[in-house]
């Protein structure tokens, strides 16, 4: 069966060679040019696509984001499916995926990995700990769909941070795509002028109760002490017993020096006025730097998972859960 599916695959990419031009043509001009056009983070609809073929492809349930993509104007689902097809015909036949999407084994991630195996990783840290917890904050949500899954049945107070361009476009194509938000509370802020907890708090917040802070996929955009002093923030006034959820990158994955594919990432962020910022050095033991940086801090770790480190080139993030 594999061999079968090996050769219709061939020759059906051979033929579709001309249609996945135009799929990749498709979604780079609706990522960037068209998320420019609103105002909204262009590379969070690589996380979004990348769901949504987990989805479609066997390796992650995730309805509200496979709902969602499809609504969404800076996107196009015809696109992935010019690229993707010949791969899809050939999950159908094997049972199997092959070449994208896939997820690497721990340690061995790839560029191509990123927002799978990073999407798996976060997936296990909320699981150990959202249970325990009494509210559940997504910061700087984009279009993340964890408010809309199994989050939404549980007895747990829902929040997205973002800014407001981002929050009225998703709110918009959530309810477009019919998928109930009616248990999740929006919070629109600008993080450069504006008190985030603040507006947190003016939300619905509570700060008695155990959160979780979900922050995935955000501090590679944000300077230093941006980072530093968001970290201060939830350490100085949430309850005993809350938990943050996060990845943090290599310095070198930051500056782009370390992988031509993060060239189609730098021209998307420079397109889309977006800017990489604050990455750990990771050039001689990442374990060591990441529990110093986060020392400084006062910030015990628990589970993480340092992605690429059995790679030749080494670790390039790390998908953490910590204690504050």
């Amino acid at each position: 069966m594999k061999l079968s599916a090996l050769l219709v695959f061939i020759l059906v990419q051979i033929a579709f060679i001309p249609f996945a031009i135009v799929g990749i043509a498709l979604v780079f001009y609706k990522q960037t040019f068209t998320s420019k056009k609103l105002g909204v983070s262009g590379t969070a609809i690589e996380v979004i696509n990348g769901r949504w073929a987990m989805d479609v492809f066997g390796l992650r349930r995730d309805t509200a984001a496979v709902k969602l993509s499809r609504v969404l104007p800076n996107n196009s689902i015809l696109g992935m499916w010019l690229v993707l097809f010949p791969l899809y015909l050939r999950y159908r036949i094997s049972g199997e995926t092959s070449g994208y999407p896939t997820l690497a084994k721990p340690g061995e991630e790839g560029l191509a990995h990123i927002i799978l195996n990073r999407t798996v990783y976060f997936d296990d840290l909320i699981e150990r700990s959202v249970d325990n917890v009494e509210q559940f904050v997504v910061m700087g949500a984009g279009f993340d769909t964890r408010c809309y899954g199994d989050h939404a049945n549980r007895n747990v107070s829902l929040f997205e941070i973002d800014r407001a361009q981002t929050q009225q476009l998703k709110i918009a194509c959530l309810h477009a795509a019919a998928v109930d938000t009616s248990n999740t509370h929006y919070v629109e802020v600008d993080f450069a002028t504006e008190q985030w907890y603040e507006k947190l708090i003016d939300s619905g917040f509570d700060c008695t109760k155990k959160t979780m802070f979900l922050w995935e996929g955000v501090t590679l955009y944000l300077s230093e002490n941006e980072v530093r002093n968001t970290l201060k923030t939830i350490k100085e006034n949430i309850a005993p017993g809350s938990v943050v959820v996060a990845d943090f990158y290599a310095l070198r994955f930051v500056k782009g020096d370390w992988s031509p594919g993060m060239k189609k990432l730098l021209g998307i962020l420079k397109i889309t006025n977006e800017e990489l910022g604050f990455g750990v050095d990771f050039s001689s033991d990442p374990e060591v730097a990441f529990k110093a940086f986060l020392e400084s801090e006062a910030i015990q770790p628990g589970q993480t998972y340092f992605m690429g480190d059995k790679t030749k080139k080494g670790a390039y993030m790390v998908v953490a859960e910590l204690f504050v």
